[in-house]
């Protein structure tokens, strides 16, 4: 009789995920602990992320209203407007002609107008202030669909590595087939990075 009240007061407190810690360094060198929660992408269950996500992994579900470029959409969420980076991904400038333009209306086509699932990792935020997330329409990663197509290359900055891996294949995919900035007969000349460089007048 008492197993089933302790399971009755806490099977409601379980979860499908697992709840680990991870740590990290701050820009100072001073190594902190944060709690991550993971839900596994395949249980019906759906995690959602605290109004204020700055730490750990998480979830959250909005509607694509616009798309700025390649890289870079705006998202109502249930209580307010998020601009949001793709992570793990770098698409030409819009001034990049033709290929800045080209990889916009690829994402849009993906995306705008549609319900999407934001994918949160360990840095939450960039330095601008905008929700670093990895985008799925349905059980479709954006991100890596972008480079698989050629649209965008892989960007990577640490600590948000999740998909780098799956995101090194289909770059080589895209390379392999001539796609979109990798076109034999137009390739995409200065990468997106050393681009914004150049328009500072830094050096790559």
């Amino acid at each position: 009789m008492r197993n089933c009240l302790l399971l009755k007061l806490f099977l409601p407190l379980l979860l499908p995920g697992c709840i680990g810690a991870t740590s990290d360094v701050t820009s100072q060198g001073q190594e902190h602990s944060q709690v991550v929660v993971v839900v596994p992408l395949d249980r019906p269950y759906t995690f959602t992320a605290p109004k204020n996500p700055e730490h750990g992994f998480g979830f959250l579900r909005g509607f694509v209203l616009s798309v700025h470029d390649g890289d870079t959409i705006t998202v109502q969420l249930e209580d307010r407007k998020e601009n949001v980076r793709l992570i793990g991904i770098d698409a030409p400038e819009l001034h990049q002609a033709p290929w800045g333009k080209v990889s916009r209306e690829a994402l849009k086509a993906i995306v705008e107008g549609k319900q999407v699932r934001l994918e949160t990792d360990v840095t939450v935020r960039d330095q601008y202030k905008r929700l670093l997330a990895y985008v799925y329409v349905g059980e479709m990663l954006v991100n890596l669909e972008l480079v698989r197509q050629g649209q965008a290359v892989l960007y990577t900055v640490p600590p948000n590595v999740v998909h780098v891996e799956d995101y090194r294949k289909a770059e080589q995919e895209a390379r392999e087939a001539g796609r979109g900035v990798w076109s034999q007969a137009q390739p995409l000349d200065v990468a997106p990075d050393c681009y914004r460089k150049r328009q500072k007048g830094r050096e790559c």
